[in-house]
């Protein structure tokens, strides 16, 4: 009976002679172009290839094998894994099979296509889609709180009320920590901290907050509480450590150049696998990930979300896991479904903003038939937009200052320009000495926009 793991059927092992019995028609047929991918161009496992190959039928694992060589597999220099067997295994990539998502995650990335200049990209990019990725790893862990909830919370400073949101806090601390820190090298004392900052006061399992583990851990399915992952022995998690910080600090330059994108993503499979923690390892991975996207120059990556998708594809998530795992720790499994994931997001990431650029231009156009519009600059017009959609809001400085990133003085000036318009109104909250700002339900007719 063949071995499955989580579902995924382990591919045969190599002996050394299974070439030989392949016939030599067929040697020509075998190429990662005609049956590596599927027709979306997704990099296929072994239980993937076998039910996609009719025409290799009696000759699947000769095939496989031939196939894995012209991969041309590449051994990743500094990191290494264990077999079940305790066993050293090297770890390895195929670049030539992710130059094609390579080249389409570079042109989305730069958000050239959103034809944003100048002052637009600080306009648009503002601090709230910062928030989005705080708030889906969150969820993604388990944090029952709504997108909306989230957002205020984060907005406006409040203290967490609950256990769902002092995990969106901390993410929130957590990405902002991960951008603080990308002019330092990678240590095992980083990737503590970044664990410290996810896990304080939301720690599960015994685990305290950066402390790398001091017992074994797996991972089970919950389910039938199937073994998917065995972490290695705590007593090597610090060398693997101290080696994945070693391969995260080389520049990998000239013939051992590692495409940033890539590095990025095996550093985030490198954390899941040893998982050096008893709790928080995924957000940690993935706040790995962002601060070395942000430490190699993708600056806009701090505006996409990919802990969304991911939460909607937890078990093909988790299976990429597998499938790099079973198959010999060639990686390509786990780098090609994070691309194929960033993709996704850059896709989804392009089309709200342009519908938020749409929007936004389309209130500019309504408000140039106010006798104020002059006096309008690109906040009061966003304030403006969010009070004619929601009558009765309240705004408050601390929101804005969020938003805008800028300081107190500058949201409050933003808020009090539109009292004096008379397009807000103004009033001290009970009991405090901090002032809230109402949408008018007529602020259409205050704007005097149909005379």
């Amino acid at each position: 009976m063949k071995k499955k793991v989580f579902g995924i059927e382990v591919p045969p092992r190599a002996e050394g002679n299974e070439l030989s019995c392949l016939p030599k028609e067929l040697w020509s047929k075998v190429s990662p172009q005609l049956c590596g991918f599927s027709s979306k161009g997704d990099y296929l496992s072994w239980d993937e290839f076998i039910t996609r190959t009719p025409q290799f039928k009696g000759y699947k694992e000769a095939t496989w094998h031939l196939l894995k060589l012209k991969r041309n597999l590449e051994v990743i220099d500094k990191l290494f894994a264990y077999k079940s067997d305790g066993k050293v295994a090297l770890v390895f990539y195929s670049i030539s099979s992710l130059v094609h998502k390579i080249h389409k995650i570079e042109r989305l990335s730069t958000l050239k296509h959103l034809k944003l200049q100048g002052n637009d990209s600080q306009r648009y990019l503002t601090t709230s889609l910062i928030m989005e990725e705080s708030i889906s790893s969150a969820q993604m862990e388990g944090a029952a709180t709504t997108r909306s909830v989230a957002k205020a919370l984060l907005s406006t400073g409040r203290e967490p009320r609950d256990f769902s949101e002092r995990m969106i806090i901390n993410n929130y601390q957590l990405m902002k920590y991960a951008k603080a820190s990308i002019h330092e090298p990678l240590t095992i004392e980083l990737i503590q901290k970044l664990n410290m900052v996810a896990t304080q006061d939301v720690s599960e399992n015994d685990h305290v907050a950066g402390m790398i583990r001091e017992g074994d851990i797996a991972v089970r399915g919950v389910v039938d509480d199937e073994l998917i992952h065995q972490a290695p022995d705590a007593n090597k998690v610090s060398l693997l450590l101290q080696n994945l910080c070693e391969f995260a600090n080389e520049e990998h330059e000239g013939a051992e150049f590692i495409h940033p994108i890539v590095k990025a993503i095996i550093l985030h499979f490198m954390v899941g696998y040893i998982h050096p923690f008893a709790d928080g390892n995924g957000r940690t991975a993935r706040a790995l990930f962002y601060w070395f996207m942000l430490k190699s120059g993708y600056d806009n990556f701090e505006f996409i979300s990919i802990s969304s998708l991911l939460k909607k594809s937890m078990n093909r998530y988790a299976r990429a896991f597998v499938k790099s795992e079973v198959d010999e720790f060639d990686l390509t499994h786990f780098i090609d479904f994070n691309m194929g994931i960033l993709i996704r997001a850059l896709e989804g990431f392009t089309t709200f903003m342009q519908k938020k650029i749409e929007d936004i231009e389309k209130t500019r156009l309504d408000l140039h038939k106010s006798p104020y519009f002059r006096q309008f600059k690109h906040p009061h017009i966003t304030i403006i937009k969010k009070a004619l959609e929601d009558a009765g809001r309240e705004f408050t400085v601390k929101e804005w200052q969020t938003e805008f990133n800028v300081t107190a003085a500058a949201s409050r000036g933003y808020l009090d320009k539109l009292v004096d318009l008379n397009l807000l109104i103004k009033s001290k909250e009970r009991g405090s000495r901090q002032y809230k700002y109402l949408a008018p339900r007529n602020l259409k007719e205050r704007l005097k926009i149909d005379q």
